[in-house]
């Protein structure tokens, strides 16, 4: 099997909608984290919901992103993280820090 991204990338969640059912939760879509594991390849979300058993298959990740990056007004400690399982086509690479 061969992945996109290693652990340590910084990747961001594509900023796209779906009209059908997926695990991608809105509020980090547009937001970079890290890959920190990866899990196995598994049947995609949105062919899952329809019961497609042998339905498309692609790795899934985990990415952490820091809480204060996906809420604004956050008023936790800065190293508060979250952690979410996203499937390989919802990533990109992220841009370079300050390259805004």
């Amino acid at each position: 099997m061969t992945r996109k991204y290693r652990i340590g990338d910084r990747v961001t969640i594509r900023d796209a909608t779906s009209m059908f059912h997926t695990r991608t939760q809105s509020y980090t879509r547009g937001r970079t984290g890290v890959v920190v594991e990866y899990r196995p390849e598994w049947i995609i979300p949105e062919d899952e919901a329809w019961g497609r058993d042998d339905g498309r298959v692609e790795p899934f990740y985990v990415v952490r992103f820091r809480q204060k990056d996906l809420w604004p007004k956050y008023t936790g400690f800065d190293a508060d993280t979250l952690e979410t399982e996203v499937s390989e086509r919802w990533l990109e690479p992220a841009e370079e820090e300050g390259s805004q």
